[in-house]
């Protein structure tokens, strides 16, 4: 566990400090850093058909037509700008790319682990555990819901940036207790881990449990067979 919070605090530090005032501003090229959950989009002329609007994906990348997968985490929008100008040159005369950051990833909630859909999410003012949950589809039947962990930045006096984690009882708001039905913060990452015992029943269930039944029905034909 203490490593998996090591590399959530790492992607964390990924998300900008500051939030910007309107989710949906476009950013000037060469004002911000692109981080995971940003919402990018890139205009391909003259081929249109190219022209996307992608989102930055926990780890860095973004899937571009013709190109595939890219690292564009830490990037400004200009450089990514020049870096597709050169790969789109080999494949349309002359491009002229255009990339804007139309969404912050700060205005968006993210949750990983044992959800149906996992990823990120608006964030509405207001926003609780349990609708984050919903969002995402729901839980995996091997969920562990007793310690569920809240990935937060918070700033502090000097103007920095301080990485929290807390535990979430999303058990006991399933039993009523709904004042552990948290509030979240734009930029939360909510992870939900696996129950211990999950892997060795998943894999007694998906490969061991079918053989079983074959045995058994085998046997069956064949004490059929015998009893004529």
């Amino acid at each position: 566990m203490k490593r998996l919070a090591a590399a959530l605090v790492i992607f964390l530090n990924t998300f900008p400090a500051g939030l910007c005032a309107q989710g949906l501003s476009l950013v000037t090229p060469g004002a911000h850093y692109v981080s995971p959950g940003d919402v990018i989009s890139v205009n391909v002329f003259p081929a249109e058909e190219f022209s996307r609007e992608v989102t930055v994906q926990p780890d860095g990348t973004i899937e571009v037509p013709l190109l595939g997968s890219l690292k564009v985490q830490g990037m400004k929008a200009d450089e990514l700008q020049n870096i597709l100008t050169a790969r789109f040159s080999k494949y349309v005369s002359n491009p002229s790319i255009t990339v804007n950051v139309r969404k912050f990833s700060s205005y968006r909630v993210a949750i990983i682990g044992q959800v149906r859909n996992p990823g990120y999410f608006e964030y509405r003012e207001g926003m609780k555990l349990l609708e984050l949950v919903a969002q995402s589809g729901g839980l995996q039947d091997y969920a562990r819901t007793g310690d569920l962990r809240v990935f937060r930045s918070v700033k502090v006096a000097d103007g920095g940036v301080k990485e929290e984690v807390f535990e979430a009882r999303l058990d006991e708001v399933f039993d009523g207790v709904m004042d552990k039905n948290i509030s979240l913060k734009p930029g939360d990452v909510v992870y939900v881990p696996r129950k211990k015992l999950a892997s060795t029943t998943k894999w007694l269930s998906d490969n061991l449990l079918p053989w079983l039944m074959l045995g058994t029905f085998a046997l069956s034909m064949h004490l059929a067979t015998d009893g004529r």
